[in-house]
């Protein structure tokens, strides 16, 4: 019994580790103790490998990352949205909008519905580089599937205005103002459009 509870508890430090390394971005460190905690038969959990992505991204090893996402089901542990956003906002950071499409394509092959997040997430991404259609297309794709959220909301009306659709935009404006939605008038259609990314 008392080895269970001495695993547990270095499991404990090393994911409380892992994540402090991850999140103050000494991401060299969080290989090293993945690895030592290996050795030490600490079994790493969904939050070892939410961690681990999170260092992967932050120095820019998309690779990695998505190795490491792919890894988890090799060792029991299914990944969840969380995991995946992580990727895909890094991408979506990136300017990779081809890899983000790609990887939110692929959550449904682990038995997963995207959540909020990734809609988000996505979302984001076509607003920031303006692709207009793209974010309509997924919006259109998704409206159904989200009940209220001001900021998809908020991003298509955007997107219809920016493509000229503006009854489309009007529509969904009313619909938010009867819900008692606030609008986010901030927003800008194509902000990082010749921002140059990492």
């Amino acid at each position: 019994m008392i080895n269970l509870y001495l695993c547990w508890g270095l499991q404990i430090s090393y994911n409380i580790m892992i994540y402090v390394y991850a999140n103050v971005g000494v991401h060299h460190e969080v290989e090293k103790l993945f690895q030592a905690m290996q050795r030490q038969d600490c079994l790493p959990d969904s939050s070892t490998y939410l961690s681990l992505v999170k260092a992967y991204t932050e120095s820019l090893n998309y690779s990695k990352a998505e190795e490491t996402i792919h890894s988890m089901q090799s060792k029991g542990i299914s990944p969840s949205c969380a995991h995946f956003n992580i990727l895909l906002s890094a991408f979506i950071k990136a300017g990779l909008i081809d890899e983000a499409k790609r990887v939110y394509e692929e959550i449904s092959t682990f038995g997963l519905i995207p959540d909020l997040i990734c809609y988000r997430t996505i979302l984001k991404g076509y607003l920031k580089y303006g692709l207009v259609e793209e974010g309509i297309n997924f919006f259109e794709s998704i409206c159904k599937l989200i009940k209220g959220d001001k900021f998809i909301m908020s991003v298509a009306v955007h997107l219809y205005k920016s493509a000229g659709m503006e009854n489309q935009a009007k529509e969904l404006l009313s619909s938010m103002n009867k819900m008692k939605i606030p609008f986010l008038w901030k927003l800008e259609v194509g902000s990082a459009v010749g921002v140059k990314v990492p």
